[in-house]
C-alpha cells in the first residue's frame, strides 16, 4: 500500500482507522458502563475491578486520542496496551472474576465486539509506532 499511495498517504489512513477504533471502543465501553447496560454494579467483586475497568475503558483511549495527533508512537503503544487488557477483559467476565455474577447478553456482545477493537488496536498501533519510528 505504501508503494501505490506513498507513505504519507498511508500513515494518514492508519491514523484515521485508528481514531475510528478509539472513538468506537470508547461509546462501547460507555455502553458498557452503569449508564448503560451495565446491571451488576452491587454485584462488584472489589473497587479494584471498577479501576481496572476505567482505566482500559475511558483513560487509555481518551489518552490515545489525544496523543493521535501529537505523539502518534505513544497513541500506537497506548493502543496496543489497551488491545492487550481488552483481551483479558472478555473471558475474565465470564468466569465471574470481576463480579458474582454472570454478565447480560448485551454485555457479552459489547465484550466480545471489544475483543474486535483490540484486534484493531494492535494491527493500527503497530503499524503506526513503526511509522513514526523511522522519521
Amino acid at each position: 500500500m505504501v508503494f501505490l499511495f506513498g507513505a504519507k498517504s498511508s500513515t494518514w489512513n492508519t491514523k484515521r482507522i485508528l481514531l475510528v477504533l478509539f472513538v468506537i471502543g470508547l461509546v462501547i465501553d460507555f455502553l458498557l458502563s452503569p449508564l448503560g447496560f451495565e446491571t451488576r454494579e452491587s454485584q462488584l467483586r472489589s473497587w479494584a475491578s471498577a479501576v481496572y475497568f476505567v482505566i482500559v475503558g475511558f483513560l487509555l483511549p481518551i489518552a490515545g486520542l489525544v496523543s493521535l495527533f501529537r505523539k502518534p508512537r505513544l497513541a500506537g503503544v497506548l493502543a496496543i496496551i489497551d488491545a492487550a487488557l481488552l483481551f483479558f477483559t472478555a473471558p475474565a467476565d465470564q468466569a465471574k472474576f470481576f463480579f458474582k455474577v454472570a454478565p447480560p447478553p448485551a454485555v457479552t456482545i459489547g465484550e466480545f465486539i471489544l475483543i474486535l477493537v483490540g484486534i484493531g488496536y494492535m494491527l493500527c498501533g503497530q503499524r503506526i509506532y513503526l511509522e513514526n519510528t523511522t522519521k
